[in-house]
């Protein structure tokens, strides 16, 4: 050990001696005034120390005939050592915990240079930015609200985060990673204008239902009874393929919606079905069938040929003809296409699922024109997997009313809808391919379309869309959040270049056992804003977010019931709640089938339409 670290020992021992000395003397006093009455003398600085160490009465004299109390003192001194190092344990066990808690973590990354400042936040991101773009955005609006021209995303530097309802949102969170708690459930009670939104479960209904009903009719498009909710909406399929452009679609959508569709190594197959479906729907709707009839058309080519005489005498022409030939041509061509068929039609078999596709007479109509009106709100709850899955179904009828939503917004000034169109699409990946998804990304901001898609991972969206269709929803995502628990590396280590780098000073020191003294440097490093490590260890109430050509944004993250409002959503919940367990109670006795009632809602009944399908 060289000089320089001799004398630096050195003097911390003279440093705790003389701190030492200076307790026990006090200790030594204290102890002595209490029993003797009097203070003792010193007879030297280190008096305390000598006593505690060596008991020598000689280091005190105390006045009148009371004896100094060694052993009381000494005890005393022994006391305060354990105490003093049952102190310095304690501390560096609290020290040590905190270092490696989420707190700590947490204020380590706001403290970190390199995020997005509060002056970013404030002309990029905040209320008044989004506010700036009102005029163009919502010209329907004497004085709009944030929200009314953007998305809460959470808060950062003690600022709300918007981001403009131009911006199409990627949500990327792992299941329990509190998607629904702490951004969507706000993100549906805020929207101000119509509102479709999609989840295999019924908690984001739970809680947004009640509230969501003070702004417009709610309606609930639940053909598996996943939902608990009376009176789900019953949708038609055969609603409006009259025209057979509208059938055309519908099929196409139906089967994108399937396993076949989801299929990226049976394009051509999936195709092929969509237009056979596309013309039965078509036949069924001129021939005034209903949806059992496209069951049975679609669950065989033979039975199928009864739609072939229904579309030579009623339907587009050459229809019949086309049909005909594809179900006499090749068995083997014919089998292929007609396997997309039936697995789009296999859920009709449940008598639940087809009798919510027939609507009764008389039930009040959904309008896609008139539900894109006002603040409205379609919960679409489904699963793409077992025997009633229905995602075909969910994603023709979400496909219908962006289609409509579309048309009206090239007819409108500014080819932009007056009332902006919100999706938010919780768990779509989960319950069907919807082919539209990635062009909606793309460019329905600027028709007021505003999307807001919910993934758990980017590779979802490769499962279900292609690889470039998976990358061109993650690119069009002019606003990407992403929450912590994230295990894909390769992905996580994309998101890590995303953030950008930051500067790092590190001081390096070096001994030579020959020299005296030691040699320091200093460095600057390039790390990376948060390294992958970083990002998967994010705890619940923190996200990231990565906006457009902003640095990134290190976002806190609430639950809703941390919100003003959060009394009334509390308690709509408990009274969705409430029904639900009256209605799940009586599906254990009783299949669920919906009865013929009107929406609950605060607006006047919908009128009927051309497009209107049914609704319970």
């Amino acid at each position: 050990m060289n000089n320089s670290w001799f004398g630096k020992a050195l003097a911390v021992l003279v440093a705790a001696a003389f701190l030492l000395s200076l307790a026990f003397t006090f200790i030594a006093e204290s102890v002595t005034a209490a029993l003797c009455g009097a203070r003792p003398t010193a007879s030297s600085l280190f008096s305390g120390l000598i006593l505690a160490i060596t008991g020598d009465p000689t280091q005190y004299q105390v006045d009148g005939t009371c004896a100094l109390p060694v052993w009381q003192i000494r005890i005393a001194d022994l006391v305060a050592v354990l105490l003093l190092v049952a102190l310095a344990v304690a501390v560096f066990a609290l020290y040590r915990r905190y270092r490696e808690s989420d707190r700590a973590f947490i204020t380590d990354l706001r403290t970190r240079p390199g995020f997005a400042a509060a002056s970013e936040i404030r002309q990029h991101l905040s209320a008044k930015a989004v506010l700036r773009r009102a005029k163009q955005l919502r010209p329907d609006l004497q004085h709009p609200k944030p929200t009314d021209v953007g998305w809460r995303i959470g808060r950062s530097r003690g600022r709300d985060v918007y981001v403009s309802i131009e911006d199409s949102v990627a949500l990327e969170g792992p299941p329990r990673s509190g998607k629904g708690y702490r951004v969507l459930i706000s993100a549906i009670l805020d929207w101000s204008g119509p509102l479709i939104t999609t989840s295999t479960t019924n908690d984001n209904l739970t809680a947004t239902m009640h509230m969501r009903q003070h702004r417009g009719h709610t309606h609930v498009f639940d053909p598996q009874g996943l939902s608990g909710v009376r009176n789900p909406l019953r949708v038609s399929p055969l609603a409006g393929c009259e025209d057979p452009l509208i059938a055309m679609q519908r099929g196409t959508a139906i089967i994108t919606g399937t396993a076949l569709g989801a299929s990226t190594a049976n394009g051509e197959w999936a195709q092929a079905s969509g237009v056979v479906l596309g013309r039965l729907l078509h036949a069924a709707a001129v021939g005034d069938r209903t949806i059992e009839d496209i069951y049975d058309w679609g669950s065989s080519p033979a039975l199928a040929r009864t739609a072939v005489d229904v579309l030579r005498s009623d339907g587009a022409p050459g229809w019949g003809d086309n049909l005909e030939a594809t179900i006499s041509g090749d068995e083997k061509i014919v089998s292929s296409i007609w396997f997309g068929v039936q697995g789009a039609v296999a859920p009709l078999a449940v008598p639940q699922i087809r009798s919510a596709l027939m609507p009764g007479r008389g039930d009040p109509l959904f309008d896609p024109n008139e539900f894109l009106d006002a603040a409205n709100t379609l919960y679409l709850i489904g699963s793409s997997s077992g025997a009633s899955a229905m995602g075909g179904f969910l994603g023709a009828l979400l496909d219908d009313i962006v289609e409509v939503a579309r048309n009206r917004a090239l007819a409108s000034p500014g080819s932009r809808l007056a009332h902006p169109l919100g999706l938010i699409l919780d768990e779509i990946a989960n319950m069907f391919r919807w082919g539209a998804l990635p062009r909606v990304m793309a460019d329905g901001g600027g028709r007021g379309i505003c999307t807001f898609v919910v993934l758990q991972a980017l590779s979802q969206a490769e499962t279900n869309w292609s690889r470039a269709e998976a990358d061109t929803i993650w690119a069009a995502a002019t606003a990407k959040v992403l929450l912590g628990g994230a295990s894909h590396v390769a992905h996580l280590r994309d998101v890590e270049a995303l953030l950008g780098t930051r500067d790092a000073r590190r001081t390096e020191r070096s001994w030579n056992s020959t020299e005296a003294g030691h040699h320091t440097s200093e460095r600057q490093d390039r790390l990376p804003l948060m390294s992958v490590d970083e990002i998967r260890r994010m705890p619940q109430t923190l996200g990231l977010l990565a906006y457009r050509n902003r640095r990134g944004v290190l976002l806190d993250l609430a639950g809703w019931d941390e919100r003003r409002d959060a009394r009334q959503i509390q308690h709509g919940k408990r009274s969705t709640e409430q029904e639900q367990r009256a209605v799940f109670g009586a599906a254990t006795t009783t299949p669920l089938t919906p009865e013929p009632a009107a929406p609950e809602a605060v607006d006047p009944e919908p009128a009927e339409s051309a497009e209107a399908v049914s609704e319970e």
